[in-house]
């Protein structure tokens, strides 16, 4: 595998849909110019990937041709670095009750604030 065609995909991530993809194994299996998704060739994609900070759900990519993936550009400020911010909470270990309260004041934060000089209609 080579960085020019997992580059020019990064960058395709990073700059269309604010910075995340929905795509499947498939797709990824024709950048890295392979055909079969063996653990092999989706370690090697795996690698790919995290040299070029894109993260992905699930956690560890499926071998299953048709199955879908969510990718995300882990350094651009929105949904890529909330999602990449949720994959390390769910990596850590912690309880699910403590997950979900970390989640809940992530995304508390994203809430829009009524503007205070608002009149009600």
């Amino acid at each position: 595998m080579t960085d020019t065609p997992w580059k020019t995909y990064a960058e395709m991530i990073a700059e269309g849909d604010r910075g995340w993809r929905q795509t499947s194994v498939q797709e990824l299996l024709a950048v890295a110019g392979e055909r079969k998704a063996g653990r092999r060739i989706i370690a090697g994609i795996e690698r790919e990937l995290a040299a070029q900070r894109v993260g992905y759900f699930p956690t560890q990519l499926p071998t299953d041709q048709t199955a879908f993936v969510l990718l995300y550009n882990q350094d651009l400020q929105g949904v890529g670095s909330l999602l990449h911010l949720v994959r390390q909470l769910t990596e850590t270990g912690t309880s699910t009750n403590s997950q979900i309260i970390t989640l809940h004041a992530l995304l508390h934060q994203l809430r829009a604030k009524p503007d205070e000089d608002a009149t009600p209609e």
